[in-house]
């Protein structure tokens, strides 16, 4: 049987343990830890593995038939002596699996199922709200109906219900690009208990909290 350093018998471990064909970025994201140099060549030239370059340059290994049987004769080897108390439990767990596999008659890659790979990023595209032409002049002109004096707070419900016609998102739209703008002020009802049900369905999620009132400087 072929004695591997630890380090190398811990990465042929690591592809029994994943059973497929894994990448070191996948590697290190999950564990911390990547197949290179001296392991990677160690489990190439035994032909335990397989090796080769991935997506953006990354090294890809996988155990070959080889590998797997290197990896059932590991299961009875005899630690490393010397190498503190983790590698003896490991190999006290590996026993186990090595009786557990002979009691229900099972192989290794019965008991390793290939893990699932991380999912690939996608691209998140920045949809830049679109407002309704003329939206924002009726905003305006909503507010100078309900306001009963200059820069006086206008309930977002009693505004939305000046601005029939208009979606509740499109609304949404204007005023989030109103306040980006300065051209208004939202802030939330201090009294919280008197909303009623249709004032928190009316106000606008900005910057954390729920915006229920509006205000608009004087020309």
């Amino acid at each position: 049987m072929t004695k591997l350093k630890p380090s190398e018998k811990a990465c042929l471990l690591l592809l029994m343990a994943e059973a497929r064909e894994v990448s070191n970025s996948e590697l290190l994201a999950r564990y911390g830890v990547s197949i290179t140099g001296a392991d990677s060549r160690a489990l190439v030239e035994n032909k335990f593995a397989t090796k080769r370059k991935g997506a953006k340059g990354a090294l890809v290994h996988e155990l070959t038939d080889e590998g797997w049987a290197q990896c059932k004769r590991e299961l009875e080897a005899e630690y490393v002596k010397g190498t503190g108390p983790a590698y003896p439990a490991l190999h006290a767990l590996l026993g186990a699996v090595d009786r557990y596999l002979r009691r229900a008659e099972l192989s290794l890659p019965d008991l390793f199922t290939a893990s699932t790979p991380p999912p690939v990023p996608q691209p998140v595209a920045k949809v830049k709200p679109v407002v309704k032409r003329g939206l924002e002049k009726r905003v305006r002109t909503a507010y100078d109906k309900l306001a009963d004096a200059p820069q006086a707070w206008v309930s977002l419900t009693d505004l939305r219900r000046e601005l029939t016609g208009a979606s509740a998102a499109e609304v949404d739209a204007a005023l989030m690009k109103m306040a980006v703008g300065g051209a208004i002020v939202l802030v939330p009802e201090d009294n919280q208990k008197t909303l009623t049900d249709e004032d928190r369905a009316a106000a606008i999620h900005i910057g954390g909290e729920d915006k229920h009132l509006l205000s608009i400087e004087a020309a």
